[in-house]
């Protein structure tokens, strides 16, 4: 299966059209992906039912939460939860990169029953392999990883990706992320997991009347889900199991 990560209109009826199974729904990916305004969502949940809701307040790679901005993602919660959608994606560290649990398990019980993913701050952990078991008993059914390298088709990404696999007995989905490609999907799929994670993206230049700053990710570029690059991906993926047949997923 094929999640893509998308943070605007446009981009998630590319993915749909290009046969994204699930779409990771964020806005500011730029910024890693912050959770979404509940227009977007409300206009995506009329075309696909499978949509994962981003829950992150902030950017910041820290992924350390106060009491004031669990108050507010848990907020978000609550209000999506009146939502047709699929499940959240949240991940909280200690300062320490261990898994915050007392944060953790908040989510997880303000979403029940709808499932969680425990997103890429596993990526920061010290052991990932503790880690993986504490974030599987807390109650999360997916883990998005790059395998704690700047792309999960670096081959000491796929090292650890193989190592957790194989500890963690399907006990939780295992879903690479970050440089997952058309080139690259099928490495993953061989190697036992399930679904992908890419955001299948592409930059368009925008036009700015002048050089004037509006803040720290200001630019002349934003990126965009392309239909062609998932079309592609999907069809990788599904002749890697097998099961390709031109349109057949549409």
């Amino acid at each position: 299966m094929l999640e893509v990560c998308i943070d605007s209109l446009e981009s998630a009826i590319n993915a749909i059209h290009g046969g994204a199974d699930e779409l990771e729904v964020c806005s500011s990916l730029p910024e890693g992906g912050l959770t979404p305004s509940p227009g977007l969502v409300k206009e995506i949940l009329k075309m696909r039912s499978k949509v994962n809701i981003m829950i992150r307040c902030r950017s910041g790679s820290d992924f350390c939460y106060t009491t004031e901005e669990m108050d507010t993602m848990l907020s978000d919660i609550e209000y999506y939860k009146t939502l047709n959608i699929n499940r959240f994606v949240f991940g909280a560290l200690k300062v320490t990169l261990q898994v915050d649990e007392e944060n953790c398990q908040k989510v997880i019980t303000a979403a029940n029953p709808i499932p969680v993913t425990f997103h890429r701050a596993f990526d920061l952990c010290i052991n990932p392999s503790f880690a993986l078991d504490r974030i599987s008993k807390l109650g999360f059914t997916r883990l998005l990883t790059s395998g704690q390298q700047t792309s999960a088709g670096d081959p000491k990404a796929i090292n650890l990706l193989q190592k957790l696999l194989s500890t963690n007995e399907g006990k939780i989905e295992i879903m690479p992320g970050a440089g997952v490609n058309a080139d690259n999907a099928k490495d993953f799929i061989n190697i036992g997991c399930k679904i992908v994670h890419s955001s299948c993206k592409q930059s368009k230049k925008i036009n700015i009347g002048n050089n004037l700053s509006m803040g720290t990710s200001s630019t002349q570029y934003i990126y965009y889900t392309d239909e062609k690059i998932v079309r592609r991906t999907k069809e990788v993926l599904l002749e890697t199991v097998g099961g390709y047949k031109k349109g057949s997923w549409r």
